[in-house]
């Protein structure tokens, strides 16, 4: 069996890596499932949504990061740091102020919400914390500092917070749902969340809910994640898996079989037929031109017929370039 480009949305428990939930998959499945890889990793002590392609879909995970949100449910402590920015170290610093023990306990959540609201929803300026995936030389920073002793900083990263909203406080715990764009972390939203509200903070629990319209409440944990030698019917893959037009609501264009060799061989390709632009959630301006191809139209009628490919069809030009032939 050949697995077309396929997304599962599984549930990352706390205290397992995400390569170890790769390496499970990879035992697990069916043979046919081709490169597997994660659309952005959770640090062990969080858990929720981990997105897992095979079958050609690892190919867009650029096109994700670039265009889905990515929504966390957060609770942190104030009043205490640690060098990761989580509490599964010790604690290293401890605010003892009155303004903390006075004025900051006594914040209405409301209050609280509008100085969060203010202060961080649109464009955010993040360097990675030094306990981060992110990567110096091929390396990631934690390992540089884990293994080597060395602390990498790297330079601010505009990203985007769409939303941040107060779900609890009882100090010195508060309870955090943020919406932001691929790539911001959200132990240091928290510790500059802490700073803004005149303390320090640790994050104690996070979770993933949401990525783009997938959710944690549709995720599979554990329990029904592949076991090797199962047979599946119909096969895992449908039965579970996401379609990359799915996860992604671009444009459709269906191209006749001559456009389809065209486009398979690399080559633009001028469509007999008009692109259909689809009412999405994603920003229009970002995804313009941007479309999923389908042999016939078949593929977009038949359930388990994904698209052959992704394609751009440039501004101000008819012509439809190939920027992904999962074939």
């Amino acid at each position: 069996m050949t697995y077309p480009p396929t997304i599962f949305n599984l549930f990352k428990p706390a205290g397992i890596t995400s390569y170890d939930v790769i390496r499970q998959l990879k035992r697990n499945l069916p043979p046919g499932f081709g490169k597997i890889g994660h659309m952005g990793t959770l640090d062990p002590f969080a858990s929720g949504i981990l997105l897992v392609a095979v079958g050609g879909a690892t190919r867009i995970n650029d096109y994700v990061h670039r265009f889905l949100p990515k929504t966390y449910l957060a609770v942190g402590k104030l009043g205490v740091w640690t060098e990761t920015g989580d509490l599964t170290v010790p604690i290293q610093q401890h605010d003892e102020s009155e303004y903390l023990a006075s004025k900051i306990a006594s914040f209405s959540p409301d209050f609280i919400q509008e100085q969060l609201q203010n202060s961080f929803t649109g464009e955010y300026l993040q360097a990675p914390p030094i306990y981060s995936a992110a990567k110096f030389q091929g390396k990631p920073l934690h390992q540089w500092k884990r293994e080597d002793g060395i602390e990498i900083k790297k330079e601010p990263v505009s990203r985007t917070i769409h939303s941040i909203e107060v779900v609890r406080y009882s100090f010195p715990f508060i309870s955090l749902r943020v919406t932001v764009s691929s790539g911001t972390y959200i132990r240091t939203l928290f510790e500059d969340v802490a700073n803004c509200l005149g303390t320090i903070g640790s994050l104690s629990a996070l979770l993933r809910a949401e990525i783009g319209g997938l959710r944690v409440s549709n995720a599979l944990h554990s329990g029904r994640w592949p076991i090797r030698g199962e047979e599946y019917q119909p096969p895992f893959y449908q039965q579970f898996g996401h379609r990359v037009d799915q996860l992604l609501p671009l444009n459709k264009l269906v191209l006749q079989n001559s456009e389809m060799v065209k486009f398979r061989n690399g080559n633009p390709v001028i469509p007999s037929a008009d692109l259909m632009v689809i009412d999405s959630n994603l920003d229009q301006q970002q995804v313009a031109g941007l479309a999923w191809v389908y042999s016939d139209s078949q593929g977009l009628q038949q359930e388990n017929c994904g698209p052959i490919g992704l394609g751009e069809v440039e501004s101000g030009q008819k012509s439809l370039r190939p920027l992904i032939n999962f074939a």
